[in-house]
């Protein structure tokens, strides 16, 4: 007899008490939810701003010690007012909801059949595509609060039953990479970033989870380190890239100007 899953279980009475919101307008999410995660109300929003195929080209980005890197969105307009509530700590509960989007839009999960549910891959319990997933630590950490990250991770961790660690750190005297430009990113980057020297990484497929991929500069520094620590490959996941949206998906106000 298989053992009952307590932590979906809980998942669910929680779901119960308090309901899920619909990620990219806040609204409650009941029985018309769209795959369980946002509201039919958004369905058109949503497919607009996905990230098709997810893989992030070189020439939008600069990449290097990754194998690949991956979004679901382009960052633009209610991902992007997603992301910001969550990241400034007011909404952090959109995390679920957005790591279950990552899942169904990068992985080709099956949808959620409804709010508080999980969306499933078989074929990645069956056939596991990384050994562990680590996030991208954050350069100003909030006492207490976990990064956005972290929690994507957490989520995605529960859905492919695959072990979150935390080796990265931030090393100290280096600036946050939203105060800098393009170049200032790279070279800052490149050195913001270490393993600790206890991580046990060896020989190992990593999963490393950021929110937005802009230049490409943080996740390409985190590669380096985790490879550095032993990791045989690193592949990058985001909800979301900062990109220039492709014409067909821009508004008509925005193809005006």
């Amino acid at each position: 007899m298989t053992a009952p899953d307590w932590g979906y279980v809980a998942e669910r009475a929680a779901a119960w008490l308090y309901p899920r919101r619909c990620p990219f307008c806040d609204a409650l999410l009941g029985p018309d939810a769209v795959q369980g995660t946002f509201c039919s109300s958004c369905k058109e929003e949503e497919e607009r701003l996905s990230h098709r195929p997810p893989r992030l080209p070189d020439t939008e980005h600069h990449f290097y010690a990754l194998h690949s890197a991956l979004a679901a969105y382009y960052y633009a307009d209610a991902v992007r007012e997603a992301i910001l509530l969550c990241k400034r700590g007011y909404h952090p509960w959109y995390a679920r909801e957005l790591a279950d989007r990552m899942a169904v839009r990068i992985w080709g999960a099956a949808p959620a059949p409804g709010p508080g549910m999980r969306p499933k891959n078989e074929l990645l319990l069956d056939m596991p595509l990384y050994h562990c997933i680590v996030p991208v630590p954050p350069h100003q950490p909030m006492p207490g609060v976990p990064g956005l990250p972290m929690l994507l991770a957490r989520r995605l961790g529960i859905l492919w039953k695959i072990p979150v660690e935390t080796p990265l750190y931030v090393v100290r005297g280096t600036q946050a990479q939203k105060e800098l430009d393009r170049a200032g990113r790279m070279q800052n980057a490149r050195k913001a970033y270490a393993c600790r020297t206890d991580a046990d990484l060896g020989g190992k497929r990593v999963l490393l989870v950021d929110d937005i991929i802009t230049t490409g500069a943080t996740v390409s520094a985190c590669a380096l380190a985790l490879l550095k620590a032993g990791a045989v490959d690193v592949t990058a996941a985001a909800i979301a890239a900062d990109e220039e949206l492709p014409k067909e998906k821009r508004t008509s106000t925005e193809n005006e100007k």
